[in-house]
């Protein structure tokens, strides 16, 4: 049984050794969100600054795949995105223009009522 319990454990130190065995990079697989205020356009360049609330400024590329929701691109709109990051910039995958509608707060949700009777 020992013998049989050591095989397995050299097993999975094999495989857990082997490349691309690890988990991948979030990058990969979700992207990144940002949310902030277009603080330069380039159309030429095809390139975006946008700043978030907290004041960092963070300089993205798109390309022809990128979904661009609620119009035209201008400096001072209210963007939310998703971004990944690839040979070095950051590539918007999807940008909607416009602020973000906040979700429903529980203080908003009217409680259920019980409509049970006492007997």
């Amino acid at each position: 049984m020992r013998r049989i319990v050591a095989a397995g454990w050299v097993l999975f130190a094999l495989v857990a050794a082997l490349p691309g065995a690890t988990a991948p990079s979030k990058a990969k697989v979700h992207g990144f969100a940002l949310s902030g205020t277009v603080a330069t356009v380039d159309e030429g360049k095809k390139t975006l600054v946008v700043k978030a609330g907290s004041g960092k400024q963070t300089t993205l590329v798109w390309t022809s795949a990128t979904r661009v929701i609620g119009g035209k691109l201008q400096a001072g709109q209210a963007v939310t995105l998703r971004y990944l990051d690839k040979d070095g910039k950051h590539i918007a995958t999807s940008i909607r223009i416009g602020s973000v509608s906040p979700a429903p707060s529980a203080a908003a949700t009217p409680a259920p009522t019980s409509s049970a009777s006492p007997r």
